[in-house]
């Protein structure tokens, strides 16, 4: 004979189980917003977002472009004209340039060149092959070859050639004057320094400008404040045009070889909406090889209380050093509380940006939500503009990524069913007897 033990409990432990499942789907149906988030299922929507009709019919826009493990941002400025800080690595320059044609640019007004690192120069090299560009925006950073501070020889294209034997020569090393060997800074300014464009039919030679602390362009609707880095003082203090075609002055050093923390840290402002740009600038070490100052560090000590008014609760902010630990300091975070951040790096980078710690310093923001944390890999173009004190933004998704979007409430609800099923048909104990 046979005999069924502990059926009614077989029956109640199945039952409890099913209870709880069903509650446990029910709470995550009330949070399946957020887990889709937090899963990669769903790309977020607010208010905040429109799509890029909308941006590009602005009156001015700025776009940060996906230039992979680079930077590149292009600004329709509210006049008309327009901008282009950075333009990615080399292998970029076409995306670029096929991005600028697509929204019919002709002409580039402003370029900014934030440092001599290729994956922020090189792709600004088929742009000025293929556009005709007004003004050029350099570093105070030499190029040449030789590794040596005596063996050390500006190249051929460079044009403070002169500047750099002068404090050589006339000074010492102490100077620190920034130097790099890099054939892709070499090659961009060739291109800057050789650069035309026409105006009423009249050929004209660009303007090379090095970028310092109290630079200021501006227009109507818009204006641009640089911030840093800051221009030698006293014996040193150099005004370049004195011994170049350079406009501008000599900027301060942070050692010989350290490329980042010479970036240009500005603030654009369109109507009341502000964009700060840093660079690859850092506060602490890591990115310094020879040097224990910091620009970044520097750059907020040394605000003045007006200065920190005009930086704070700023719209849009380019995560400095593409999200790198050593960028985006507590300090600079709670000084600007941005409403937006973009960090724009490659997709799986071998340097790990953005980094945990640069990440949840920018949370810190108290205007930063997870849905404002923007990555263009993740994301690719993303594009903001203004409209009555308000920003909004567009932005691309990837075609793979959204192919494989799955509601969170479906799958659940699967797994809940498969789970039930197995639960049910498990046949429970028996015995003989």
């Amino acid at each position: 004979m046979t005999k069924y033990y502990f059926k009614s409990k077989e029956f109640l432990t199945k039952a409890i189980i099913t209870v709880i499942m069903v509650l446990i789907t029910g709470l995550s149906f009330l949070f399946a917003n957020n887990i889709e988030l937090a899963l990669g299922l769903k790309h977020f929507y607010n208010t905040y977002e429109k799509d890029f009709d909308y941006v590009y019919g602005s009156d001015y826009f700025v776009t940060y472009l996906d230039v992979g493990q680079g930077n590149c941002t292009f600004v329709k400025l509210p006049d008309g004209k327009t901008m282009l800080i950075d333009g990615g690595n080399t292998m970029y320059g076409d995306k670029i340039f096929n991005y600028l044609r697509s929204i019919n640019v002709s002409k580039i007004d402003y370029m900014i060149a934030s440092h001599a690192d290729s994956d922020h120069i090189g792709g600004l090299i088929k742009v000025l092959e293929q556009f005709e560009v007004k003004n050029i925006y350099r570093p105070f950073q030499i190029c040449g070859r030789g590794t040596s501070y005596k063996d050390f020889v500006p190249s051929e294209s460079e044009d403070l050639a002169d500047v750099y034997y002068y404090y050589r020569d006339k000074l010492d090393k102490n100077a620190k004057i920034s130097r790099v060997t890099s054939s892709v800074y070499n090659d961009f300014l060739t291109a800057a320094y050789s650069e035309i464009y026409f105006e009423n039919s009249k050929e004209c030679k660009s303007t090379v400008t090095v970028f310092y602390d109290g630079l200021e362009i501006g227009d109507t609707g818009y204006s641009i404040k640089f911030f840093a880095p800051e221009k030698r003082e006293g014996e040193e203090g150099l005004e370049l045009k004195t011994m170049s075609n350079t406009k501008g002055y000599a900027t301060i050093g942070y050692g010989t070889t350290d490329s980042n923390n010479s970036s240009a840290i500005f603030l654009l402002n369109c109507r009341g909406s502000t964009f700060l740009f840093t660079g690859d600038a850092a506060f602490e070490s890591g990115s310094s090889k020879d040097s224990d100052k910091f620009e970044e560090k520097d750059f907020v000590n040394n605000l003045t209380n007006e200065e920190r008014a005009l930086l704070s609760n700023v719209s849009v902010y380019l995560v400095g050093h593409h999200g790198s630990q050593y960028s985006s300091s507590l300090e600079l975070i709670s000084l600007i509380n941005p409403k937006f951040a973009v960090v724009s790096v490659g997709l799986k980078n071998g340097y790990g940006h953005p980094s945990s710690e640069a990440i949840l310093r920018v949370l810190s923001s108290k205007n930063i939500s997870f849905e404002r944390l923007l990555l263009t890999s993740n994301s690719g173009n993303l594009a903001f503009c203004g409209n009555y004190g308000q920003i909004y933004f567009a932005q691309e998704i990837s075609e793979i990524k959204t192919s494989y979007k799955i509601s969170w409430i479906l799958l659940s609800s699967i797994l809940c069913g498969v789970i039930l099923i197995i639960v049910w048909n498990v046949k429970p104990k028996q015995t003989k007897s």
